[in-house]
């Protein structure tokens, strides 16, 4: 078996991402609010009136840690052998890359480095950011990784 040939994706923040996030972020906002106002017996207006507050709120917050992590594009390397990344500034650094959804024309990325003094980052990118090596890095991410204590099976060809 033949492994993913080398390929480098340039993830750049994506919109989609940003506005999944923030609408999650505000929908939990409103959720809890309208739960504890409703919880503390208030009237359905004003359990209403907090959602749309805590909703406002959370998104708010969401959007703006979302922008400020990922305002540096992040790269990740596929050598044929390794992955190596560098979410946002840091330095490129061994790891492992594991597709935690895809919805065919999006993937969100988990990069875990192997130094475990380094945390894991969350990737987002979508066919539209890709281009043409779309199918390169499809291949890149599913592709069964080399194994260094069993040699390789003889080419049948």
């Amino acid at each position: 078996m033949h492994a993913a040939p080398p390929v480098r994706m340039s993830l750049a923040p994506d919109r989609a991402w940003h506005a999944i996030v923030t609408l999650c972020a505000s929908a939990a906002g409103a959720n809890l609010a309208a739960w504890a106002a409703l919880q503390a017996q208030a009237s359905l207006q004003i359990a209403a009136v907090a959602a749309l507050l805590a909703g406002a709120c959370a998104g708010l917050l969401a959007s703006r840690s979302v922008r400020r992590r990922s305002a540096a594009t992040a790269v990740l390397v596929w050598d044929g052998a390794t992955w190596y990344g560098s979410p946002g500034v840091s330095a490129p650094s061994a790891g492992e890359v594991r597709v935690m959804i895809d919805l065919g024309v999006w993937l969100l990325l988990r990069f875990a480095p192997t130094l475990p003094e380094q945390p894991a980052a969350w990737l987002a990118t979508s066919r539209r950011h890709a281009g043409a090596l779309w199918p390169a890095w499809r291949a890149a991410l599913y592709s069964r990784r080399p194994s260094p204590d069993r040699p390789s099976a003889p080419d049948p060809t």
